[in-house]
């Protein structure tokens, strides 16, 4: 209660200050103000992003105190902030050269060179900072941590955290950075140990509580991100991101019926989320629940029209219930809001392939190449139709052209095996055949759409007998 009285006087203070200063920046009256009144005047304009009132802060506490060098500081410190990197340096060397460094003087130094880039040097000025630093040298080394953290120098800034955390263990902040930073590094299970020490201390903090469930998603531990979503819902019903995520990972854990149910929970208080809206529309589909899944796909439609993965939805929904014509339209309005994805293109080729427009469904299996050369099923569709058209080579060709991307997929070998036995050269189709044996064995039953008599010719059971997976344990089957 104390430090809420505290709290509140200051900030009474404070605003009196603020008031006197911008009177007498209207001219109303004349006042007078000590050097940490000013101080505390240009912070509050830096807080405020108010850059112009803090120069003009600098300006009238020049004049009232032309000598004072942390006035010349805070100078500095307004043209670093406002962005003014080079100027702010300039300053700082100045103040360097005129008078013995202080750890105030290298601090902002450190600071200004980390905004330039330079990051060795800002070490090495908060190196110098820390001899100089005989108080509160715990927040010192935080302040260097959050300074290496806006730069991106995630690992400077753990150092500097790890001693903090040392000198004073357990500080909250401190806690938190660490664990901030550790996931910026994926090094997630010391992430996760930070984040647990933190709750250990604030067990009801909901956002750590979101944060720790935002890891364990990443660590593919979907069951206990659903209990730390859980723990931040309960602590704060209202969390809208907490409720989305628990979905998602429920829909990971393919608990579809459950992440539905949450999904609907989101849209209750997120009713613009047009993610929601789809990812339940994705979760009615994998239960085949085509009609409703349509329903809410084209609820997310409403939502945000340009959002191409819920016209893709209801596409793919069509396509399973063989509704082809309408599958069309809307795979084919997906695309036109998003002409470089390569799933779109590959289930457009599907729809045309089932409706037997050979030519277009090759041309969508072509692009779908293009865009994703690793899509070996891609690959596989647009060779196979070339070879129903009577143009073996041309389907041998394009699995070659597939190779570079897609030698280590055995059905891409059998394939090639197959087409190499129709075009008549059977020791390249042996040659595949072999190499398929070794990735997939298994996989040589697809041999048959192509070539039926394959595996009744010696030479291929021969191979088939050799690499069989029971006499070579341990090979993939």
């Amino acid at each position: 209660m104390d430090k809420e009285k505290d709290y509140f006087q200051e900030d009474r203070e404070l605003q009196e200050i603020i008031n006197r200063f911008e009177n007498m920046l209207n001219q109303v009256g004349a006042s007078f103000f000590d050097v940490h009144e000013f101080e505390r005047i240009i912070d509050h304009y830096l807080d405020t992003n108010h850059f112009k009132k803090a120069f003009d802060a600098v300006r009238f506490g020049k004049n009232q105190h032309p000598g004072s060098t942390s006035l010349q500081v805070k100078e500095a410190q307004v043209y670093a902030e406002k962005g003014e990197s080079l100027q702010a340096l300039s300053m700082v060397e100045k103040l360097e050269h005129q008078s013995e460094s202080s750890n105030e003087v290298l601090m902002l130094k450190g600071m200004i060179l980390n905004q330039l880039g330079k990051v060795t040097e800002a070490e090495n000025a908060f190196e110098k900072a820390l001899e100089l630093s005989y108080e509160n040298v715990d927040e010192i080394l935080y302040d260097i941590s959050l300074s290496f953290q806006y730069v991106n120098q995630y690992k400077t800034a753990l150092k500097y955290l790890e001693k903090a955390n040392k000198r004073i263990p357990g500080k909250l902040n401190v806690l938190y950075d660490l664990a901030y930073c550790y996931d910026r590094l994926h090094n997630f299970d010391q992430s996760v140990m930070y984040y647990e020490a933190y709750l250990d201390r604030e067990p009801f903090s909901e956002n750590v509580w979101y944060n720790l469930g935002l890891l364990y998603f990443k660590k593919e531990n979907f069951k206990k991100a659903v209990e730390c979503y859980d723990y931040s819902i309960a602590i704060n019903d209202q969390y809208s991101s907490a409720v989305f995520n628990k979905a998602n990972a429920l829909a990971n854990l393919s608990e579809y019926k459950e992440a539905i149910e949450t999904y609907k929970d989101c849209i209750e208080l997120e009713p613009e989320n047009v993610l929601a809206h789809c990812y339940l529309g994705e979760s009615l589909e994998k239960l085949e629940r085509y009609d409703e899944a349509i329903v809410w796909y084209q609820k997310a439609t409403e939502v945000d029209p340009g959002f191409s993965e819920s016209w893709y939805g209801i596409a793919v929904c069509y396509l399973f219930q063989k509704l082809y014509r309408d599958a069309l339209f809307h795979v084919k309005k997906a695309i036109s809001l998003d002409d470089d994805n390569p799933d779109f293109w590959f289930t457009l080729g599907n729809i045309h392939s089932n409706l037997d427009e050979n030519t277009d469904a090759i041309s969508a299996y072509s692009r779908t190449c293009e865009l994703d050369p690793y899509d070996d099923e891609a690959w596989i569709n647009l060779a196979h139709l070339l070879f129903k058209q009577g143009s073996v080579h041309k389907a041998i060709d394009t699995l070659k052209d597939s190779y570079t991307h897609t030698f280590d997929i055995g059905i891409v070998n059998f394939y090639l095996s197959a087409y190499y036995h129709q075009a008549g050269d059977f020791e390249q189709s042996l040659k595949f055949f072999e190499t398929g044996l070794k990735l997939d064995y298994s996989g040589h039953r697809v041999v048959v759409k192509v070539s039926p008599s394959i595996p009744d010719i010696e030479e291929y059971k021969v191979l088939l007998e050799k690499y069989l997976p029971s006499r070579n344990p341990g090979k993939r089957n």
